[in-house]
């Protein structure tokens, strides 16, 4: 395929792939399934969350937030407590296990960041982020969800 036609679509897609195969490959040795280190970082920024929230905040479905977090609670990373006042809604807490995990989970994504950002200098990296969060915006905005 010529270059010009690997448009910027093209290009996140093998670049979010490339990182997604070194966290898996760090997650596996680490003793965690796919799926869980999203969810485990996001924890350590809002623990105590609802589920429903999870999934907002990592870009899953609730049918797969539901089964990753049986399979997190199973493995003891999480647990899970009804909210006050309702019944159907439950919030979810880290576990000592699962803030080892999300430890782990951290140290691989910087070290995956250091390994893709190796030549980007300091501005090129912030301007990088910068531009990121302005793509998730407008993408989050053309399927109908807040970021």
């Amino acid at each position: 395929m010529a270059e010009e036609t690997h448009n910027v679509n093209w290009r996140l897609m093998i670049a979010f792939n490339q990182s997604n195969r070194a966290i898996n490959r760090r997650t596996r040795a680490a003793g965690l399934t796919p799926g869980q280190p999203k969810i485990l970082q996001y924890l350590t920024g809002d623990d105590g969350c609802t589920q429903k929230a999870i999934g907002d905040g990592c870009a899953i479905d609730k049918s797969t937030v539901t089964g990753l977090l049986a399979r997190m609670e199973a493995d003891g990373l999480i647990r899970r407590e009804p909210c006050a006042g309702s019944r159907r809604e439950l919030r979810v807490f880290l576990t000592d296990a699962g803030r080892e995990g999300a430890r782990r989970v951290l140290a691989n994504s910087d070290d995956v960041d250091e390994v893709a950002l190796a030549d980007l200098s300091a501005a090129e990296r912030a301007e990088l982020a910068d531009m990121l969060d302005r793509l998730a915006q407008n993408l989050a905005r053309d399927n109908g969800a807040a970021r």
